[in-house]
């Protein structure tokens, strides 16, 4: 594998390998969940984790190792509820108004189109898995089988908001993703984007998280590299807020005593046994939950 030199968020900003993969532990993973990635990895035998070293954003590397529309077929095949509704949806959807045009970038089966075409908000989506478009259409929502960046064309400033909910970390160019989307939004405009929250709590302690690998996952997002996106684009921050952690608290909890140290492990299993909602309350006031949701909003060129 070729060494890599190119920043997918920030021009010539510079980066630096901060972590490898064996491939052979990805792919059984993934083969757990009845999904086989071997074609993703053409014969790598690691995949390198980079850091951009302005904005803290990591990214998987070679690019060509991140999922196809077919993978998120079998994805969608294989895990239920893996497009169904989602916290950020319920947490955002209160803060449209119904005279406001919204485009949904990535919307799967139509979970948060749905809800929008409940209280009676005019949108649209852009979605490429072929089964999850056909679902839409039967729903009666307007969908189109488009990249943003062709879609964006057709579209400058059409769209009072436009969002983005797990999609931003499925992205391997970055910069161009974004910049698209915000071309279709109108100035003055919000730009809402949820992402799976990578902080220490939730993934330094489980490297082989399987969903958060290739060919899933194509970066990994925190609030500091959410944030750095004002340097970068004509957007400014409004708000960002976690899901709370006690929604996911048990896998959280599982997970967390799996892969630590033993005196972590050991100390967490015996308070959980001794003072199990004390110890509950205490991780979730200081500990993040796995999801973020920020608002940006578009700035005048």
């Amino acid at each position: 594998m070729n060494k890599l030199n190119k920043n997918p968020l920030i021009s010539n900003g510079s980066i630096r390998l901060v972590g490898t993969f064996d491939t052979n532990k990805i792919i059984s993973s993934y083969k757990e969940l009845g999904i086989d990635v071997i074609r993703f990895f053409k014969g790598e035998q690691n995949i390198s984790l980079y850091k951009c070293e302005k904005t803290g954003y990591r990214f998987y590397y070679p690019f060509d190792s991140i999922g196809d529309a077919e993978f998120y077929k079998d994805l969608s095949l294989n895990r239920e509820n893996y497009y169904s509704t989602r916290w950020e949806h319920l947490e955002i959807i209160d803060t449209f108004k119904s005279d406001e045009k919204v485009l949904e970038i990535g919307s799967g089966f139509g979970a948060f189109l749905n809800l929008l075409k409940s209280k009676n908000i005019e949108a649209e989506g852009l979605e490429l898995n072929p089964e999850a478009i056909k679902q839409c259409k039967d729903l009666g929502l307007k969908i189109h089988n488009e990249l943003i960046d062709t879609f964006s064309k057709k579209n400058t400033e059409q769209f009072d908001v436009v969002c983005y909910f797990q999609v931003l970390e499925h992205v391997t160019n970055v910069h161009e993703f974004i910049k698209a989307s915000l071309k279709t939004l109108k100035v003055g405009g919000k730009l809402v984007i949820g992402v799976p929250n990578s902080n220490p709590y939730l993934f330094v302690n489980d490297k082989y998280h399987t969903l958060n690998l290739p060919p899933h996952h194509a970066g990994l997002w925190n609030s500091s590299s959410l944030r750095a996106l004002e340097e970068i684009f004509d957007v400014k921050l409004e708000s960002i807020n976690y899901e709370p952690l006690y929604k996911t608290y048990t896998e959280f909890l599982n997970a967390y005593c799996r892969n630590s140290n033993i005196i972590i492990s050991t100390s967490l299993s015996i308070f959980n046994k001794i003072v199990p909602k004390i110890l509950k309350k205490v991780l979730c006031r200081f500990i993040k939950g796995r999801n973020i949701l920020v608002v940006f909003r578009k700035g005048a060129i």
